[in-house]
């Protein structure tokens, strides 16, 4: 494969994402990995399935694109055992000797397709740019579930900040967290306001539900800071609860 010779189609304003290439050919890894590179993404390999499982255990990635018949992967056990390192990360199959047996076991294996070498690379850039974004919203949406699940507990320590009589010294530091924090939620909603309206159908996931838990912690929220504004009096924290009440009564 000569990667000087070959170009991938890049969409305008594109994301690049880190891609991790698990290939035993070291030649066929470089050549891939350059061509990658060019295209703008961010390239790692891993000679072997023990390899790339560490990495995966180690760092983030957005896309696995990894050869079949390879040391620890001959049967697609590594692929099949993904789930349980890291879940929802897209996967590309990329073999020299296809055959009936692991083309059957990739679908079952949900895997986001299997192509042949050398690949046809509009294709595989078009796999590519798209499993990149999906795995994003997907990472994004399970932060926003996290932050959901412990808002309960944050809002708790964030009241407790609130009703204390902090000295002058403290006070700057506790407003500072207290708007971070808050911030923080207003992130959230925002970023899960861009998925409900972008890729709602694409993820096949209630997202209306998530937006409205993530509404009631904000109602949660405005409701501490009404309780605390007396006791702690901050004209940063008053502007915080306008923009949160703006946010659940537009207009």
């Amino acid at each position: 494969m000569d990667a000087n010779a070959i170009e991938i189609d890049t969409p305008p304003a594109a994301v690049p994402g880190r891609i991790l290439i698990a290939d035993d050919d070291e030649a066929f890894r470089r050549a891939m990995g350059k061509v990658l590179k060019r295209t703008g993404f961010e390239c790692e390999t891993a000679g072997s399935a023990a390899e790339t499982v560490e990495l995966l255990r180690t760092k983030e990635y957005d896309v696995l694109l990894a050869d079949i018949n390879m040391p620890g992967n001959a049967g697609l056990e590594m692929i099949a055992g993904l789930p349980a390192i890291i879940e929802g990360l897209p996967v590309i199959l990329i073999t020299g000797e296809p055959t009936v047996e692991t083309a059957s076991r990739s679908v079952r294996l949900k895997v986001r397709a299997y192509l042949t070498k050398p690949p046809d690379f509009t294709e595989l850039g078009l796999l590519l740019h798209a499993a990149v974004s999906e795995c994003r919203d997907l990472r994004l949406l399970k932060d926003n579930r996290h932050r959901i699940q412990h808002w309960d507990q944050e809002l708790e320590r964030l009241l407790r900040l609130l009703q204390q009589s902090p000295d002058s010294d403290r006070r700057a530091t506790m407003q500072s967290y207290v708007r971070l924090t808050l911030r923080q939620l207003i992130v959230g909603l925002v970023d899960l306001e861009h998925l409900l309206i972008h890729d709602g159908e694409r993820l096949g996931t209630d997202l209306a539900v998530e937006k409205q838990q993530l509404l009631n912690a904000v109602g949660k929220t405005i409701s501490v800071l009404q309780k605390t504004k007396d006791h702690f009096k901050s004209k940063e924290l008053g502007e915080l609860r306008k923009e949160l009440e703006a946010i659940i009564r537009p207009g």
